[in-house]
């Protein structure tokens, strides 16, 4: 297994000290640790972990830290606590419901809950790159056939003719397809 690397945000050095020493034997590296949520999040910006382990009474808003978290997938998340927490901690309006972990916790089921999240975390960030991707496609999409209307009207062109057409321009001036459509749409590019 390759050696990953994680943050803490934990308020009990006890707890942060017993993860360190679980996870230093199974191949983590922990990069950063914060005693509050606004520094956990810039360490998180900053280090780019692949796990994040934060205690549900840090300092600060943990709320917006874990939606934070979730929606930009800045790091597979769970939190930790000491008291069990039963049924739903979060707030109506919190898009994410993440893992709440009791500590102390066995050494094995840690980490076993910790490849799981990663697993998930791994497969949701894959799903926001592909989603990322389409929707620029789908946006240079819209402004070409934008600036193809354009064209067929201005030049009397049928469909296939106008796309010709922005293509031509596009590689005579040596521009990407969608910057030569947009100064179409913008009316800065010449015909």
């Amino acid at each position: 297994m390759e050696e990953r690397e994680y943050c803490l945000g934990i308020t009990y050095i006890a707890d942060g000290k017993a993860i360190i020493s679980a996870f230093s034997t199974a191949g983590f590296r922990c990069i950063g640790q914060d005693q509050d949520c606004t520094h956990l999040l810039r360490t998180l910006q900053r280090v780019q972990p692949q796990l994040v382990i934060m205690s549900l009474d840090l300092p600060g808003d943990v709320h917006g830290t874990v939606n934070m978290i979730e929606q930009e997938a800045l790091a597979a998340l769970l939190l930790v606590s000491r008291k069990p927490v039963e049924g739903n901690v979060w707030k109506n309006n919190c898009d994410a419901a993440p893992l709440v972990m009791t500590l102390p916790a066995e050494r094995n089921v840690l980490l076993a809950v910790v490849e799981v999240l990663y697993l998930e975390y791994v497969r949701r960030k894959r799903l926001l790159e592909e989603v990322k991707s389409l929707r620029s496609k789908l946006q240079s999409r819209t402004v070409i056939e934008r600036a193809k209307g354009i064209i067929m009207k201005e030049l009397s062109l049928d469909e296939h003719g106008a796309y010709r057409f922005l293509q031509k321009k596009s590689m005579d001036l040596r521009l990407p397809l969608k910057d030569y459509a947009e100064s179409i749409i913008t009316g800065k590019a010449s015909r």
